[in-house]
């Protein structure tokens, strides 16, 4: 911990002289008052031109000298020896300036000054010289290059490994925790002989490490960390882990959730709130496998029996909170989030506000006993607004009439608005999974960012298949130029009077900029978007196409072969053209 120690009134900018080995030495010329004096008059070349700067050096040179006026002349010491007078900011150092550690650094309790500047510096940390250089002036590079495999070079960062003022590990090694080969000094059992200054590893990516601990994801797994995928991670292994050493178990780069909380910063934020989950802030294995797992989302059991092996299913209290059901077969994850969502008892972001008044609004006493039975009637005593739309709709939604309510919804809470149970379009595709993208294949923008609701209305509408707009309408009212935010802008985009598109996503989706009257314009200048071609003009661009042409005569809105959306499985832009033009 530092804490600079600054004595009122002196000089405000420079040192006066360099450290001196005890507390009143040399003389000094006469100064009139201390107060009326400026040390950088004469000192300035001390930090003229210094990238780092000793903060006592600009504040108050007195926070280490001592100055002393008489009437004989004035004479300028140290405060205290070194490294005591260091300590008095510097007091996390104590233990390596008295070498009370396992691994003591001599220069340390020599002097903080064979290393360190105590003015400025055109080095980090007030360094006399930048590392290694600094270090080889006491150790010699060619006499330490057995113990490193001979992958020591003047480029060779000392302090990747070794702690410069000491540490309890041998040799002030970083880490308590040691890779065996690294440990016993075999350094080529995964680097080969440096190049030109390079050190080369045996193999690349993750292979050099499956080469002894054996291949880490399991073909069967069910779930795979996302940051095993070495085609979009070639640090696969050294993202969690320090191939030579650390102070955590197995290796890793950071202990408990500070080591996801790089990937998954909001999740961990949510855990570590005070409405977040204990578990989940303590450590993620406590839930999760890091690597692969035979369970969704890289769990290490199913839930509820995960849930259960800290929660107690016969719990009086627990039981009566949830009407007495079963707590070995509830679904926990459907209403509780098991990380935090900033509600009290983990419940999901949306939460059904019968839940929070009164459970007596929906049930009869009991968990598996509902008004009503359950059906959407009861649902429907209270959303009559949604009634009202499903009864005049043209075109209601069919699972309405095959299904209740809680098919897409969840009654109790969740963690997407309006209650649905799975974000985006997964709720839809569980039963129209024909309309999902397949390998290979992208799904539409929309879906993934929004969800079916984007174009479709999810109760009924006054359209075939539920549509918002008519088809051509529905498109540009995403893909319209008009919608395009300007450079800079960060206010998200909002398209059909209800959703908003972030300003960075919709500067980057298909913009078109059609003739005025909306026909012509796409994929290239006077091509024909809208409309019925004539003769004349399916001659003259040998084109063969007939009826009307619509967005949906070359675009499937659902998915395509490329991000396109082409139909016809083409995928590029000279594929679909083919077509109609194959000529």
């Amino acid at each position: 911990m530092l804490k600079w120690i600054v004595r009122p009134a002196l000089i405000t900018s420079f040192a006066m002289i360099a450290f001196a080995p005890v507390a009143v030495a040399g003389s000094h010329p006469r100064l009139v008052s201390v107060e009326a004096s400026r040390c950088s008059t004469c000192h300035g070349k001390l930090l003229r031109g210094k990238t780092s700067v000793h903060p006592p050096a600009e504040e108050d040179c007195t926070s280490c000298h001592d100055v002393q006026i008489s009437s004989t002349g004035t004479t300028i010491g140290l405060n205290e020896k070194v490294p005591a007078l260091c300590l008095e900011c510097h007091d996390d150092k104590e233990k390596a300036a008295e070498g009370k550690l396992a691994s003591s650094h001599a220069p340390v309790t020599d002097s903080c000054l064979n290393c360190h500047d105590p003015h400025g510096s055109t080095q980090k940390h007030l360094l006399n010289e930048a590392v290694p250089a600094l270090c080889f002036e006491c150790h010699d590079m060619e006499g330490l290059q057995p113990k490193h495999g001979g992958q020591l070079g003047k480029q060779v960062n000392c302090l990747a490994c070794h702690a410069p003022h000491g540490s309890e590990a041998p040799n002030m090694l970083l880490g308590s925790v040691q890779h065996p080969p690294f440990g016993e000094g075999e350094c080529d059992a995964c680097h080969r002989k440096p190049f030109a200054g390079r050190v080369r590893l045996r193999a690349r990516g993750a292979k050099v490490c499956t080469s002894c601990h054996g291949e880490i994801v399991d073909p069967k797994a069910v779930s795979v960390h996302p940051a095993l995928d070495r085609r979009r991670n070639r640090k696969v292994c050294v993202a969690c882990h320090n191939p030579h050493m650390s102070d955590n178990a197995s290796l890793l780069v950071a202990g408990g959730p500070d080591l996801c909380e790089k990937c998954h910063p909001e999740i961990v934020k949510a855990a570590r709130a005070g409405t977040g989950h204990a578990a989940a802030a303590e450590d993620c294995t406590n839930c999760h496998k890091p690597h692969d797992a035979s369970q969704r989302h890289l769990l290490t059991e199913a839930t509820p029996a995960l849930c259960l092996e800290c929660h107690d299913a016969d719990d009086k209290e627990l039981r009566t909170a949830h009407l007495g059901a079963d707590m070995n077969t509830l679904p926990c994850v459907s209403c509780h989030t098991p990380h935090g969502d900033g509600n009290e008892h983990l419940l999901a972001k949306t939460v059904h506000p019968p839940v929070l008044e009164g459970c007596d609004t929906c049930h009869e006493g009991a968990y598996n006993k509902l008004m009503d039975d359950g059906e959407s009637s009861l649902c429907l005593t209270c959303h009559d607004a949604i009634g009202e739309t499903i009864k005049q709709a043209a075109f209601p939604h069919a699972a309405l009439e095959m299904a209740p309510c809680t098919t897409c919804h969840n009654p109790h809470a969740s963690a997407q608005d309006h209650l649905v149970k799975e974000p985006a379009g997964k709720e839809c595709l569980s039963c129209h999974d024909d309309m999902g993208a397949g390998p290979n294949e992208v799904a539409h923008g929309a879906i993934t960012l929004i969800g079916c609701r984007a174009c479709h209305e999810p109760h009924g509408g006054s359209r075939k298949h539920l549509l918002r707009k008519d088809p051509d309408a529905l498109c540009l009212s995403c893909h319209d130029a008009s919608h395009t935010p300007p450079r800079g802008s960060t206010k998200p985009v909002q398209v059909l009077g209800q959703f908003e598109i972030p300003a960075e996503v919709a500067r980057v989706m298909a913009s078109l900029r059609l003739s005025p009257d909306g026909t012509r314009g796409h994929p290239v200048t006077n091509h024909r978007v809208l409309g019925t071609p004539s003769a004349e003009e399916l001659k003259r661009n040998d084109a063969h196409f007939e009826g009307t042409l619509h967005c949906l005569s070359c675009h499937n809105p659902h998915k395509g072969r490329s991000r396109l959306l082409l139909r016809w499985g083409a995928r590029t832009t000279f594929e679909a053209c083919a077509h109609c033009h194959p000529k």
